[in-house]
């Protein structure tokens, strides 16, 4: 990964200053190699690494420099060398794992992520297996003999391990599956205490809404379904935090039998760490999420690492005798791997998408993109002629922008703020960079000076109807990072800011309250993770412009907000760029939980 990341100056005076700290407590040289290592580390953990492997970098350029790093074994012996670099478990700013180098709380981080994660794989679960078998054929049908009903059976590995992952793409049924794992349990342990969780509040009212949903149709008791929870808070405020820190942690751990993460690719390892620490030892843990969507903004890629970042999930033997047991599935139609390492036989991967048919445009593009075909995809968005797929590589920007004013234009029409939000929600325009051309700042800006010309935005000082996006966590507000409400003028004509709470219904606030925000008509597609659109409008920069960022997971995340109709405004050498290029992120997680390298 690069030295250099989109921040600049800011990651590089970060840098700098933890060199000099570093080199004036290790008596070296600002420009000797132990400084120099320090800023390099800290300038990537900014930019989403967790460690510095030197022996990928060993005797390659330093950062934007000719000269070379030492050897592997010189640079590990000038490093352990000096008061400031310890080993694993020592006290010390920076910690050397074999050939990693951590910044010290990152090193704890994902070292107490790995152990809880293999603790909780070697704890065996209590279950009445006839009650399950039965549960199972109930919630789900006969088993078909010459095929696998993958939902079936990750309800079944689920429900029978204290740790478990359930991974798919959009619409191949992870919230069904979940509110069937939870009538399972629930019929196993009647007053298990569940609760749910997301990184934020968008997609826990995402994962609330998909439950109540869900649930009204489940075959079950109905003392069961009143128990199935139909509440999901984000992850701060399921950990208490406020200024002065966590309220739950391993002094204070949650009260609770079994917890649920919905969007589990946006959890970054210094919340998954809290998480785990905060979780009691003999508490469930199950995470939902699409591993092909991008890492988290912060350090880490916690679902990649976990799920082998696209390694086959194929289970032992024994497991998969145990879930064709249990669900009936035909044993040789299952993957089995005899070197597999243990934390696979803990992740369902769903595979079958009831959103997209076969023909569906968006589902052939999202699957030409993941599985790294950029010749098909281009070919796929060639073909396009408006409808599902619509392709604009050689549209002047100001078309482009005309036709994101005639998609707004509608909300922007109405007299009531729930008719308004109900239209904003159905579309958005994606970015692939904050700056630039083609970045959200400028977008968004000649957005709001086109609205404005044709007098679409209400009132006299033309704020009506601006859609906004919450910047900084608010806990005395209750708004979080990422939230996204409108502008708006109530019946006694004051300005408030409307925002859809997690139970659908909207609260207002004056608009003069409002925490840090920023225009949101467009948005990063960072920022998209937890949200559907009915129509999806992605800007991708030019390749000069924005290489660093165009990825294949970014592409992919992209493609798969939208429901019903993708546009796409970008060249076919930004697409390509895009799908060959898939992050490469700098942990250790993957390979303490056994993984081979990729």
């Amino acid at each position: 990964m690069s030295y250099q990341s989109e921040l600049g100056e800011r990651d590089s005076a970060i840098g700098y200053l933890f060199a000099r700290f570093i080199a004036e407590q290790a008596g070296q040289p600002e420009r000797g190699t132990v400084a120099r290592t320090a800023a390099w580390l800290a300038d990537i953990q900014m930019q989403g690494d967790v460690c510095l492997d030197l022996a990928v970098h060993a005797a390659t350029p330093w950062p934007n420099q000719k000269d070379l790093t030492p050897d592997l074994e010189r640079w590990c012996r000038e490093l352990r060398e000096t008061c400031c670099v310890g080993k694993p478990g020592e006290l010390a700013p920076l910690t050397l794992d074999g050939s990693k180098l951590y910044l010290n709380r990152f090193w704890r981080y994902e070292n107490g992520v790995a152990s809880s994660i293999i603790t909780r794989l070697n704890q065996p679960q209590t279950i009445n297996r006839l009650l399950l078998q039965q549960g199972l054929q109930r919630l789900f049908g006969e088993q078909k003999s010459d095929t696998i009903d993958w939902q079936m059976l990750a309800a079944a590995l689920a429900t029978t391990r204290q740790f478990s992952v359930i991974s798919g793409g959009p619409g191949t049924g992870k919230t069904a599956s979940l509110v069937k794992v939870l009538v399972l349990l629930l019929e196993q342990q009647p007053k298990m205490v569940i609760r749910m969780a997301a990184p934020t509040g968008k997609a826990a009212a995402r994962m609330v809404e998909s439950i109540r949903a869900a649930k009204a149709d489940v075959k079950t008791d109905e003392t069961i379904r009143a128990r199935i929870p139909d509440q999901a808070l984000t992850l701060h405020r399921l950990l208490g935090f406020s200024p002065r820190g966590y309220r739950h942690d391993k002094h204070n751990p949650l009260i609770l039998d079994c917890l649920v993460i919905d969007e589990a690719s946006m959890v970054d390892l210094p919340m998954m760490a809290r998480l785990l620490e905060a979780l009691p030892d003999t508490a469930r843990l199950m995470m939902l999420g699409d591993r092909d969507q991008l890492a988290s903004v912060d350090a880490g890629n916690v679902l990649g690492d976990i799920t082998g970042h696209g390694h086959e999930i194929a289970y032992s033997l024994e497991t998969a005798r145990e879930l064709a047991d249990l669900t009936g599935s035909d044993l040789s139609l299952l993957p089995i791997e005899a070197g597999a390492p243990k934390v696979a036989n803990a992740i369902a991967l769903l595979r079958k998408s009831y959103r997209f048919k076969a023909e569906s445009g968006i589902g052939r593009l999202a699957y030409s993109i993941n599985s790294g075909n950029a010749k098909a995809a281009v070919e796929l968005l060639s073909q396009a002629a408006g409808g599902e797929l619509e392709w604009l590589p050689e549209t002047p920007l100001n078309a482009l922008l005309d036709q994101i004013i005639g998609a707004y234009t509608p909300y922007l029409q109405t007299q009531s703020v729930g008719e308004a939000m109900q239209l904003f929600e159905k579309q958005r325009v994606l970015c692939a960079v904050r700056q630039g051309p083609v970045g959200v700042v400028t977008i968004n800006q000649m957005i709001a000076s086109r609205l404005q010309r044709r007098g679409l935005l209400g009132g006299g000082d033309a704020v009506q109807g601006v859609p906004v996006m919450v910047t900084g966590n608010n806990y005395e507000l209750g708004l979080f990072n990422g939230d996204v409400g409108l502008l708006w003028r109530n019946a006694e004509g004051n300005l408030r800011a409307y925002f859809r709470q997690s139970d659908n219904e909207l609260r207002d606030i004056p608009a003069q309250t409002l925490p840090q925000h920023e225009l949101s008509w467009a948005m990063t597609v960072h920022k998209s993770q937890g949200s559907e659109f009915e129509r999806v409008i992605l800007l991708l920069p030019e390749v000069q412009e924005g290489g660093a960022v165009l990825t294949r997971e970014l592409l992919y995340t992209a493609v798969t907000r939208a429901k019903k109709q993708f546009t796409l405004y970008g060249k076919s050498e930004a697409v390509n760029r895009a799908v060959m290029h898939t992050v490469q992120r700098s942990t250790g997680l993957a390979s303490r939980l056994q993984w081979p390298s990729v």
